[in-house]
């Protein structure tokens, strides 16, 4: 059984589905601790008891990451229960799909506050909290996405706010060192979550074609636990992660 994530504590937000809730349970069947965010306790509580009953440790944890003192006490409530926090994913996001000459101020705002703003916050609190630690230091990780290498037409919120997710990373990275905070960025492809449900896949694996194969979330999860169970002097900084047959990453037709 894997244990290499053995007793450490993650902060995952996003997690009560698709990527996130399977980031979530990879870190728990890893030995962590792990600390379950997202806006629905309900849907919380269920994936707590779903990581309980197979053997693992989680907290729910009802948190709005696009509000400052929520996110602040989430770190505290963290520490409370674990004394230390030793990881954080930053998968909670939205998608956009609205032309530039449609997209509202309004609009674009909402895509910001949680794709961006909420991911400062909470790195924000995470480096406070890794830096005065003991042992100091930890993990950051940030999910970004293929587009921000190769953009969807008409997402432009969100491709912009996946950029600047590349920015931060490496920002990040860079300040962290002397702490001992290690950031990573994992960009991935098309993926079972509730943005694809919507778009009327239910299931991972092929579709009708071989462009249309969906990932699971697991196969993005197995690339968070590789990167938390490298040595702390190591960093798998970058991760793009895609179906072997996504054309419009790749290449455009």
């Amino acid at each position: 059984m894997d244990q290499s994530m053995r007793d450490r504590v993650a902060i995952v937000t996003g997690a009560s589905n698709g990527i996130g809730k399977g980031i979530a349970e990879a870190f728990a069947a890893a030995g962590a601790k792990v600390v379950l965010v997202a806006r629905r306790k309900d849907v919380l509580d269920g994936v707590a008891r779903d990581i309980a009953s197979s053997g693992g440790q989680a907290m729910a944890a009802p948190c709005d990451v696009t509000n400052e003192a929520e996110v602040v006490a989430l770190f505290q409530r963290a520490r409370d229960a674990y004394s230390r926090v030793d990881i954080v994913v930053n998968n909670a996001g939205v998608a956009s799909g609205t032309a530039i000459d449609a997209l509202s101020l309004a609009a674009w705002n909402d895509v910001v506050a949680i794709n961006l703003t909420a991911v400062f916050l909470m790195c924000r609190e995470a480096v406070k909290v890794m830096k005065a630690q003991s042992p100091q230091g930890g993990r950051i990780i940030n999910m970004g996405s293929v587009s921000a290498k190769t953009p969807r037409p008409d997402s432009i919120a969100y491709t912009a706010t996946k950029h600047a997710i590349q920015g931060m990373t490496h920002q990040l990275t860079m300040d962290g060192r002397q702490y001992g905070v290690v950031a990573s960025v994992i960009h991935p492809g098309a993926t079972l979550s509730s943005f694809t449900s919507r778009r009327g896949r239910t299931d991972a694996g092929p579709g009708a074609t071989p462009d249309d194969y969906v990932m699971s979330a697991a196969d993005v999860a197995k690339v968070a636990v590789l990167m938390c169970s490298l040595p702390p002097e190591v960093n798998l900084y970058e991760a793009t992660i895609l179906p072997n047959n996504m054309r419009s990453f790749i290449g455009r037709g």
